[in-house]
């Protein structure tokens, strides 16, 4: 498992060009809003560390990846962890045993489905998880991106 940590101000969070809507929606879920926020946070992330972002909130009856990205001759399977603070740890603890076999399913069956693609037998698979802390203003205040988090 490698991590790399980066701690620093990613501008306006994703949530600041967000339409108010016009009020008969009931409030959104603020877990979902920091989900959203901490997801887009990660592909920024990836992109500028040269990932190419193939899918993004695969689903299927069993769950959700978050992002597929492909870099070199390695597809990482991410999951995508975020907070506001760390009353309950660190966000990437909260990916345990359960969410990992959740996830292993979701990779399995989202590998079976590109069974056919040409070059997915040349790619080596990993399973990453990144961790966001964010700032009051939806912001990431630190990342971490765990590389090869579970098997």
């Amino acid at each position: 498992m490698s991590r790399a940590k980066e701690t620093r101000g990613e501008g306006r969070g994703p949530a600041a060009g967000r339409p108010e809507g016009n009020g008969n929606e009931k409030p959104p879920d603020p877990r979902r809003l920091r989900g959203r926020d901490g997801e887009e946070i990660a592909r920024r992330y990836l992109r500028r560390r040269l990932y190419q972002i193939m899918e993004t909130n695969y689903r299927s009856r069993y769950g959700e990846l978050d992002i597929i990205a492909r870099r070199g001759n390695i597809i990482a399977f991410i999951e995508v962890k975020a907070r506001r603070d760390k009353r309950l740890g660190e966000p990437y603890e909260s990916v345990g045993p359960r969410k990992q076999a959740q996830i292993r399913r979701m990779a399995s069956i989202w590998l079976a489905e590109h069974q056919h693609d040409e070059k997915i037998g040349d790619y080596d698979f990993r399973f990453d998880v990144i961790s966001v802390m964010l700032n009051e203003e939806g912001a990431a205040a630190s990342i971490e991106h765990i590389k090869d988090a579970f098997q």
